[in-house]
């Protein structure tokens, strides 16, 4: 991602996301969207070093997320948001595209799940660092994404 050097707006990114979920009739609602979007902002640390989005995801209660993005889908009630993927490499574009091909298919409530798991950020910030509602430090992110092989997409070939 060597174009890339400013994070991208957080809810273009999510709505691309939608995007990518209603291209591929994956089911999805605002809960989905958080964590495909942490999902996304996980994989490109680990995979580029670097963060995907502008806004920092937070330790709620049911999971990381996003707040600006959550706000927007709850206020709002629309997504995805026409003509917001502009800022958006062809490149991110792609490699958004194969994480969602991987973790589209799951429901809200698995990814929830999974997002929960003792040892994940959001368990750290949560459980053992009792700080709810904190920002959910981007080295632990990446060091959880590495460490458990979570997967980075080979855009490579495509």
């Amino acid at each position: 991602m060597s174009d890339t050097k400013t994070p991208l707006y957080s809810l273009s990114v999510a709505s691309y996301i939608a995007e990518l979920c209603i291209k591929n009739s994956f089911e999805w609602n605002n809960t989905k969207i958080q964590k495909l979007l942490y999902c996304c902002y996980g994989c490109v640390l680990a995979g580029y070093n670097e963060r995907l989005c502008d806004e920092y995801p937070r330790a709620w209660q049911y999971g990381p997320v996003f707040p600006r993005v959550f706000n927007h889908i709850k206020k709002k009630k629309t997504f995805p948001i026409k003509n917001t993927v502009l800022g958006i490499s062809e490149e991110m574009k792609l490699f958004i595209g194969k994480v969602i091909d991987g973790f589209g298919q799951y429901n809200a409530s698995t990814l929830s799940e999974w997002s929960h798991r003792p040892g994940s950020p959001w368990d750290i910030v949560i459980n053992k660092l009792d700080a709810p509602n904190s920002i959910i430090p981007d080295d632990l992110i990446k060091r959880y994404f590495l460490d458990n092989n979570i997967a980075i997409p080979d855009t490579s070939n495509a």
